[in-house]
């Protein structure tokens, strides 16, 4: 039974770490939204979380379809995935 409990306190630990990481603040939905709509583009801001030293924007709809989008910190768009 303890084996249980510690393992089940691992996981909940690794868990919640790991979503406060990808934990992204109003400022930077707000910086990953400005750029998506600089690009005549629509994202939910569930959909925007942290890639490395950046963000990920993904589902982005535009004119001509679906994307996963990659940002740098500074908000400027490093890659433009089309999605299927």
């Amino acid at each position: 039974m303890r084996i249980f409990i510690v393992a089940s306190a691992l996981v909940f630990a690794t868990t919640t770490s790991v979503y406060a990481m990808d934990a992204v603040t109003e400022d930077q939905v707000m910086g990953v939204q400005k750029a998506i709509k600089a690009m005549e583009c629509t994202v939910e801001d569930t959909g925007i979380e942290t890639e490395g030293s950046g963000y990920e924007a993904d589902d982005v709809l535009c004119k001509d379809g679906q994307y996963d989008v990659y940002l740098d910190k500074d908000f400027n768009v490093t890659k433009k995935v089309k999605e299927d």
